[in-house]
This record gives structure tokens, sequence and C-alpha cells, in this order.
């Protein structure tokens, strides 16, 4: 153990000679004022015990704390007092780090609230813009994305201008996927509606087919009676349905339907934390046959569930989604951030139980979709705080201030 004093004119320099002779990981002993300024005793390799025993005959005990902080941590005039612990000294510390760190975001917050109002008193028309895509549930990215992609305008059409510029941000497939045929697998967390999905896509190509071009299939063994209702759906279109137990089985299977036009697989309702997820999905790619997956999303799910089911299903490769339980859903704004953000193009959108009528191919439903967007916040009574806007957009007001 090695013992030092050391002497400055405030707490910083003498913490800053304390760091060059002995480093961060220095303990200060005691501390106090002198003749020549501020006096501070430290150690490395500091031993309590050894320490206690070198001052035993002294009338008070040293203080101990260590010097692994930086210089906005400590005053000019801070100083250990007398008779606290080690373990007291340091708690001392993690206080004051903790209150300056609540300053520090008060302040943060206070000039974030500053720039924001600043921002809404120079451009109204661009903050207008702002509330209304975020109370369409756009999250802050997608907002400030659309922000730097629409042609500047004032008045109402400025607000018109951002709503087209959203309908071109959805990507789309081109035509009806399906009905061009091929062999589809619906993926998704359960409860989402694949089996019904199903359903609707298959009675879309009847309109068109025979269904003796069609064949279902279930892949959905953990469920007691999963395929149950997918074997009742085949029944009253006379769908044929099998069952798939694993990849293995699955490529016979289609090897056997491979003069069917249209097979449509439905996989097992699991929640994208469920374990044995990656082992259905990555079963999917191995099979020899090509397999088109398609990802079905809940538009009713909380814009981060979204987000999670994306991440977690894109090992399966989805070529497009398809967007379920939109009349469900008390804003749309999440699905379209996630699926911009995911650059995910949408397939088809479905808004009921209706079969098939209920299900519409994507491409000509954008506006669509943003107008009913639109219409949910009409009705809508829950508005979004200023804290939130000078929270997540101060950056863009203070851009503006420059």
């Amino acid at each position: 153990m090695k013992i030092k004093r050391f002497t400055g004119p405030d707490m910083r320099t003498v913490m800053r000679d304390i760091r060059e002779v002995f480093g961060p990981d220095a303990v200060i002993l005691e501390s106090g004022r002198g003749a020549d300024g501020l006096e501070v005793t430290a150690a490395m390799d500091f031993d309590p015990a050894a320490y206690q025993a070198t001052t035993s005959n002294l009338s008070r005990t040293p203080t101990a704390a260590t010097v692994n902080c930086t210089d906005e941590d400590i005053g000019d005039d801070a100083v250990t007092l007398p008779g606290e612990s080690p373990t007291a000294a340091l708690e001392d510390v993690a206080v004051m780090r903790e209150e300056m760190q609540n300053i520090r975001s008060l302040l943060e917050a206070q000039l974030s609230q500053l720039a924001w109002k600043d921002r809404d008193r120079r451009q109204p028309e661009t903050t207008a813009i702002i509330r209304n895509l975020t109370r369409l549930g756009l999250t802050p990215d997608i907002v400030q994305q659309m922000l730097g992609s629409t042609t500047p305008a004032t008045g109402h059409s400025a607000w018109t201008a951002s709503l087209k510029q959203l309908v071109q941000s959805i990507g789309v497939c081109d035509g009806d996927l399906v009905c061009a045929g091929g062999v589809f697998a619906i993926v998704g967390p359960t409860g989402v509606g694949k089996t019904t999905t199903i359903a609707k896509l298959a009675a879309r190509f009847l309109s068109q087919g025979n269904a003796n071009d069609v064949a279902l299939v279930t892949m959905d063994n953990y469920r007691i009676g999963a395929g149950a209702q997918l074997a009742t759906f085949g029944e009253l279109m006379s769908i044929p349905v099998y069952q798939a137990g694993d990849a293995a089985s699955l490529g016979d299977l289609l090897t056997e339907l491979s003069a069917k036009r249209l097979v449509l697989i439905d996989t097992a309702g699991m929640g994208q934390r469920d374990l044995r997820l990656a082992g259905q999905l990555n079963g999917l790619r191995d099979v020899e046959q090509e397999i088109r997956v398609l990802l079905a999303l809940p538009a009713n799910a909380q814009t981060d569930s979204m987000q999670e089911i994306v991440d977690v299903f894109r090992i399966a490769q989805p070529v497009a989604a398809i967007l379920t339980k939109i009349d469900e859903a008390t804003s749309l704004g999440g699905a379209f951030s996630v699926l911009i953000r995911s650059r995910i193009p949408l397939a088809y959108v479905a808004n009921g139980q209706r079969v098939p009528e209920d299900l519409q191919v994507a491409g000509a439903r954008q506006a669509w979709l943003v107008k009913a967007a639109v219409e949910l916040i009409r009705g809508s009574s829950e508005p979004v705080s200023e804290d939130y806007f000078a929270e997540h957009f101060a950056e863009v007001a203070t851009d503006a201030c420059a």
C-alpha cells in the first residue's frame, strides 16, 4: 500500500494529479483545507486494515473513496466528511452522481421543450404535420422520414402532400400473388388469423380456377385439433387437406402434390418468443421445393410487438406480408411504420372474417389504408402530449433553428 498527500488550488486539480500518479483505482483517505490550498491524502493498493492500524491513535476515522470518476462529478470545494466509513463515502458519490444525472435530465427536457416551442412558433405548418402523422401512430423515425421526403407546401396542401407521401412509402406487391399459383406457406404468431387467411386465399383462387388445382396442408401438430378448422374450410370448398409433421414429410408431400397449381401451407401457431419456432421456420427452408413465405402481421397489435414479429419471422425470409385484423385495430400507423422500416412489401389486407370478401389485394388499397388510418384518429379522443413531441422531435426543431 502506498500513501501520498496531494495539494492544489481546487479539487479538480488534485484529482487529476492523483489519477496521474496512482491511476483511476486510487482511494481517497482524507481531504481538507491547508496553508497551500486543498489537501488530499490518497492511497494505491489500499488495505483498510493496515491503514486503520497505523492510525489507531488518531481521534477520528479516515475517509476512503475511490477516484474512479470524472472531473464533472466533483465540485471545486468538495471535501470528504470526517468519521465516514469507506462504504458511506462511496454511497455519497453514488447519490451525488444520481442527483447530477437527474438535474441533467431535467435540463435536457426543458431545453427540448423550448426547442419544440420555438419550432412550433416559427414553422406551425410543419409541426402540425408532425402532430398529425404522430396521431396516425407513426413512430418518430418514420415521421422524420416523411418530413424529409415531402415536397414543401403550405396550408392544407402540406398535410395532403404528407399523406400522399405516406401512401407511396407503403411498399406493395405487383398483382395477386396467390392467383398466379405456386406453393405458399403462411407464417405468423398465434391468433393472427393464418387459417382464415388461407381459406380466403383459396377462395380467391377458386373464383378463377378449379378445386382440383388446389391443396391445403397443415403443419400444426402442437395444438389439439389444430387442423380441424382448416379441414372444415377444405370440406366447404371441396379442397383436399393434408398433414405434414416435419420438413421431410412436407417435402415428400409436395412432391406428390406437384401437379397442383396452388398449394397453401398452414404453419403451427406459435408466439414469436416460442423456442420451437426457429426449428419450424428453418424446416421450411430445408425443403427442396420452392416455398414462398407470406408473413401474417396483426394490425391490432402494439407497434413494438409487430416489429418483434417481423424480426423473429425474418428467418423464414418472407417475400411479402398480409396485414390482418384491420377491423380490430385502433391505429394503423404502427403497422405502416413496421412495414416501411422493414421494407417488406404488402401483398394482402384483411379487414374481417368473411371468406373471401374480407381479403383484398394490397396493390390497390394503399390509399384506402391511409384513409382508414385518418378516420381512426378522427374517432380518437386521446391527444399526444407536448412532452412527447419535445422528447422525440427536439433534434429536428434544433436543426431547424440553426
